[in-house]
């Protein structure tokens, strides 16, 4: 069983990631803050890494900056962020990052990226208890669609 280590400052979006993702098979351990994501690193041995790039503390750079260059890790690392600045995305391809997706996002397209990295074949029955569901992020863009679905 493929093991996940998902780093984010929202506790609403590891909730999230922690059930969909041990709902589809995968063992998943979560850390709401870059320092902690690192001490959880070393222990849980994780097969990827999901981590967002804007959090208090420890930046998610910086994070992966001590999983390439200190720890000499070459994990599979998939961001998660509302960080939309190109040269914040460059960075993180730079540093050795596999992937790159922009909150919000749907919980099926992060298995789907997941799946990809791992070489899964993608399986095209999703999850439909999760179909349309969103992580939100904390852009402007995020709190319109948060507040649309509440109009229904």
């Amino acid at each position: 069983m493929k093991k996940i280590l998902a780093i984010d400052d929202q506790q609403l979006v590891l909730l999230s990631l922690e059930k969909h993702l041990s709902d589809i098979g995968y063992t998943i351990k979560c850390a709401s803050d870059g320092q902690s994501g690192l001490e959880l690193f070393d222990s849980f041995k994780p097969d990827i890494v999901i981590v967002d790039i804007n959090m208090d503390g420890m930046s998610g750079l910086e994070v992966i900056e001590n999983i390439r260059q200190e720890k000499k890790s070459d994990v599979k690392i998939l961001v998660m962020s509302g960080n939309t600045n190109e040269d914040t995305i460059v960075d993180g391809f730079d540093l050795g990052i596999d992937d790159y997706m922009k909150k919000p996002l749907s919980l099926n397209e992060i298995s789907a990226r997941i799946a990809r990295i791992f070489g899964i074949k993608s399986k095209k029955k999703l999850d439909n208890s999760s179909k349309g569901q969103i992580i939100i992020g904390k852009t402007k863009s995020a709190k319109k669609i948060v507040n649309a679905r509440k109009l229904f």
